[in-house]
């Protein structure tokens, strides 16, 4: 569980209030571009500091720790992966630390690639593989880093129709399989409406909810004026 106590960060003109606790589970944040929603992750993230209130996963104050210290993995619009190493080498990163690919951490990076549907592309580069498999393989090493929180900051946002749908149903399932709470950031309500469970709506400089998705799209709901 994530809570946001009395939570402000105020940038220049801008500023996000947050004030709220997001349950176990897949939560969709939606908001028109420059709402907030990208600031929403990264104070939770640490990449981002806030100006006033606290944060807490699990009861467990995070805010005062460094990003590296807090219990979240985040994928951006850009994958972030090396494109001179190969895709098991990109991954071994998180579990070896190092370009050399031992054979145990070869077998870890086959069994989460397998996870996410490409194992067959473990020697690949970057550059060899589509867009799809490359968002595949940045959700691969997330779940590498084995974090319960896991941050979507609209990194599927390039892909078709077909294949946004598909990896945020693979996000969802193994959601469910790990255990992992997931936000994901995006402008599309078909996005939140596929997957159900909780929504944040982010607007007039709050974050508001989460409300129960059903509810959050109805055309009276928090949604309105948006939908």
């Amino acid at each position: 569980m994530i809570r946001f106590e009395d939570v402000i960060v105020q940038i220049g003109d801008f500023q996000l209030t947050v004030n709220m606790t997001v349950p176990k589970g897949f939560t969709t944040v939606i908001g028109q571009s420059g709402a907030g929603k990208s600031t929403l992750l990264s104070l939770l993230s640490g990449h981002r500091e806030l100006t006033s209130g606290k944060i807490f996963v699990d009861g467990t104050r995070v805010d005062l720790l460094p990003p590296f210290q807090r219990p979240c993995s985040t994928i951006f619009q850009e994958f972030n992966l090396f494109p001179h190493l190969t895709i098991s080498q990109n991954l071994n990163l998180v579990c070896g630390k190092s370009f050399f690919v031992s054979d145990i951490s070869r077998e870890k990076i086959k069994r989460v690639l397998e996870k996410v549907g490409i194992v067959e592309l473990i020697d690949r580069l970057p550059s060899e593989i589509s867009g799809g498999q490359q968002s595949r393989a940045a959700l691969a090493r997330v779940l590498l880093q084995e974090n319960p929180i896991l941050l979507l900051d609209e990194p599927f946002s390039a892909l078709g129709p077909n294949q946004k749908s598909e990896l945020i149903e693979l996000v969802y399932s193994l959601s469910k399989e790990q255990g992992i709470t997931v936000l994901l950031i995006t402008h599309d309500p078909k996005d939140a409406k596929q997957v159900g469970g909780q929504c944040i709506v982010v607007k007039n400089k709050k974050a508001l909810g989460p409300f129960e998705t059903s509810e959050a799209l109805k055309k009276d709901g928090p949604l309105k004026g948006y939908l």
